[in-house]
């Protein structure tokens, strides 16, 4: 899974322009809180932040705007956004193992646009539970007991499929899938660079967009549309 990010102190502030006024996400003065400061105003959120029961949950940036992080043997990510004077929850991103099947499943959905609370790790959770038994539930067990590398089909993104490879059993027990496309003219392999499939629509979940992890510290997620997956996918498929 992804290691933990470092290097961003709870006192430090996400500057966000917002219809000219300058709106600021930030650490606060109470322990585990965060504040956003706007127009002069503070609104304040508690126990948001914080380690207890061997989960840790802090406040990072992931393409250079907040994002909140939660840490246990699984890695959570938030992107948060602002409304007026509200903090938003955008997209929920997990990387975690399926226990059923051993699967690595990295995904998330976007467009959440849900105010931000003391809860907001279960909007992950949720999903997560939901796809390890849909989108992540494939038969791992031709790898495990043969050997036999397989790739598993996750979804499309228009006319791209979207897989997970594992070549070895040791890349299961491992939990470190290689993503692969396919397009009607050829595949790329993204290797084990960590991919999310990214979802929209809350109510209906629809597969838009591959969010691949390009750094760890600073986070950075490069955005895929199918036209930028059809383009690099155009090597000979192994």
């Amino acid at each position: 899974m992804i290691k933990k990010i470092h290097g961003l102190k709870i006192g430090l502030l996400f500057l966000v322009c917002l219809n000219a006024v300058a709106a600021e996400i930030g650490g606060g003065d109470e322990p585990g809180s965060v504040v956003l400061h706007f127009g002069g105003e503070e609104v304040v959120y508690g126990n948001i932040t914080g380690n207890q029961y061997n989960v840790d949950r802090s406040l990072i940036n992931i393409n250079g705007f907040p994002a909140l992080l939660v840490l246990s043997k699984d890695s959570l990510y938030f992107t948060l956004a602002i409304k007026g004077r509200e903090v938003l929850v955008d997209c929920a991103y997990f990387d975690k193992r399926n226990n059923y099947n051993g699967a690595r499943m990295t995904a998330g959905i976007c467009g959440l646009n849900v105010p931000l609370s003391e809860t907001y790790d279960e909007i992950a959770e949720g999903y997560s539970s939901s796809w390890r038994g849909s989108i992540f539930s494939f038969d791992t067990s031709g790898v495990f007991e043969g050997g036999v590398g397989r790739d598993f089909l996750l979804g499309k993104i228009g006319e791209v499929e979207i897989f997970d490879r594992y070549p070895s059993a040791k890349s299961l027990e491992n939990s470190s899938p290689q993503k692969i496309i396919k397009s009607r003219i050829g595949c790329f392999n993204f290797g084990e660079a960590v991919g999310f499939l990214v979802f929209v629509n809350k109510d209906k979940p629809s597969l838009q967009y591959l969010d691949v992890l390009r750094s760890e510290d600073p986070m950075k997620l490069q955005r895929m549309q199918e036209r930028d997956l059809k383009e690099i996918a155009v090597e000979k498929c192994m």
